[in-house]
């Protein structure tokens, strides 16, 4: 074996072994893992020119060694091979998810439940974003004498619905009305191209009709606003707290972070863009340092894409995590163009 190969042979039995144990890996114990012949002063040399090159440490002088974060930089990308998902737990998700599948904000939210249990990181699914949606559907469903309720669809599922009250009596007549004249004008426009103007011109017009839909034109505008917004759901967050690598002090920063949706999806869209995986240092933030994050997208449709992500500490089963998560995305995408569809 080429000593190269053997190197990065030893890499990834560090790593493995660290992620397993949580404990520092010495020359003598390594030798058993590797599974070809090799001298114990062999592995040690390597192990020294390994820390050489910065993909290993020694946290104290008489221990073994642990991968740094460009040693799991190096596994991850080159050495790593694919995790397994067992049928019976493909099965326990595929149930779950499915008899989550009657709206997709619920979708969404019951996925990062599973996953966070699974995987025992923090989870969160990102509804596509709004800005690439269109309004699919408009309808109008009377609630009370003088209040009825405006019904809109997009594109990607989404469901926004806002209550609106008029100063005259409403009948089935006014809501079919309400519906042509709101359909006529919104139906197969993006979401954020319902804006105060627009909504302007469309009461101009409208002429004479307007005068009793100022009420109605409102609540249209204040649930494409909603529509347009990039919801994030977010489970497990107390999974962070147990780990030993999270140190307190670093809690109120974690805490903030996963309150700050904004952030959130900042943050998960920037690991969906460079391999799948963020970690430490390259997450940006000094608080976040003994962190990763993983994503992975799930498709329903060319304009309904959205991202899945985890949170755990750099410690972590990465092939099993990745395997559970790309599953569950997978999952995610064929339930949601379930739904979708006309």
């Amino acid at each position: 074996m080429e000593p190269t190969q053997r190197k990065m042979k030893i890499l990834e039995a560090v790593v493995e072994a660290y992620i397993k144990t949580g404990d520092p890996v010495g020359s003598k114990a390594l030798c058993g893992m590797l599974g070809f012949p090799v001298s114990s002063a062999t592995v040690r040399n390597d192990m020294a020119e390994l820390a050489a090159l910065g993909l290993l440490e020694q946290t104290h002088t008489s221990s073994g060694r642990v991968p740094t974060e460009l040693g799991y930089r190096v596994y991850i990308d080159n050495l790593m091979k694919p995790g397994t998902l067992g049928k019976n737990e493909q099965s326990a998700i595929n149930d779950i998810l499915y008899h989550s599948a009657d709206a997709p904000e619920h979708l969404l939210e019951k996925s990062a439940e599973v996953l966070s249990r699974v995987t025992g990181c923090a989870a969160l699914a990102a509804s596509p974003p709004g800005d690439s949606a269109f309004i699919k559907r408009i309808r109008f469903v009377q609630t009370g004498i003088y209040t009825a309720m405006v019904v809109l669809i997009t594109s990607t599922g989404s469901v926004k619905t806002k209550l609106f009250r008029c100063d005259f009596l409403l009948t089935q007549s006014l809501m079919d009305t309400f519906e042509d004249a709101m359909s006529e004008k919104l139906e197969g426009m993006l979401v954020t191209s319902v804006t105060p103007a627009f909504i302007q011109t469309t009461a101009v017009s409208l002429g004479e009709a307007s005068m009793i839909m100022p009420n109605v034109l409102l609540a249209v505008y204040e649930a494409a606003k909603e529509a347009s917004a990039t919801g994030v759901a977010i489970k497990g967050q107390s999974n962070l707290f147990t780990m030993p690598e999270l140190a307190s002090a670093d809690g109120k920063r974690v805490m903030e972070l996963l309150g700050h949706s904004a952030e959130l999806h900042k943050l998960i869209s920037n690991a969906d863009t460079k391999a799948g995986v963020l970690i430490g240092t390259e997450l940006g933030d000094p608080a976040l340092v003994n962190l990763s994050v993983i994503a992975a997208h799930y498709n329903a449709s060319r304009h309904c894409t959205g991202t899945i992500a985890l949170i755990g500490p750099i410690r972590m089963n990465y092939p099993k995590i990745i395997s559970t998560l790309e599953y569950v995305a997978d999952s995610v995408g064929v339930l949601l163009s379930e739904l979708i569809e006309l």
